[in-house]
């Protein structure tokens, strides 16, 4: 992967799997502490850049091969924002590019309290880009169900 963007590093665990398949690494977060915590457990920092800020706020004239945003866009007030922030990470989705969403069933995100949950982000992705492989994960437990799915930016460089 030559450019990813990674949305919501948490502690940094996935961030830790994802960095050595990348050239660069953008990671963004709105909590300053879980930027701190990520990077205390990533070992090569130097290819990625770290940036403390809100999904709907991110901005940079920078195309990213991959995007990785799972289980950050229910945090949102409400389905405007959702749709705010997805319109922004298509913005910086490069051509023939992939994003990678993941989240909860909307059921089970209503039920916590959030707007939504993966069924309407899952839309309104589909509105301006190709699902290529979607994935249900299921626990034994009632909240552990949520979908991943796989997108691809059907513009083509030229």
């Amino acid at each position: 992967i030559t450019n990813a963007l990674e949305v919501g590093c948490a502690a940094g665990a996935f961030t830790e799997k994802l960095v050595p398949y990348c050239q660069g690494l953008t990671v963004i977060d709105v909590v300053a502490q879980a930027i701190a915590r990520a990077r205390q457990r990533i070992k090569e920092p130097s290819r990625i850049n770290w940036i403390v800020c809100d999904v709907q706020q991110f901005s940079t004239d920078e195309l990213f091969d991959v995007i990785v945003v799972a289980e950050v866009l229910y945090y949102l007030g409400d389905i405007a924002e959702m749709r705010a922030a997805v319109k922004n990470l298509v913005r910086v989705l490069a051509p023939g590019g992939h994003l990678i969403f993941g989240s909860a069933r909307d059921a089970n995100c209503r039920r916590w309290g959030h707007a939504a949950g993966a069924e309407p982000v899952i839309a309104m992705l589909n509105e301006t880009l190709i699902e290529v492989e979607r994935l249900e994960c299921r626990g034994e437990s009632v909240n552990e169900d949520c979908l991943l799915v796989r997108f691809r930016n059907p513009i083509s460089a030229s």
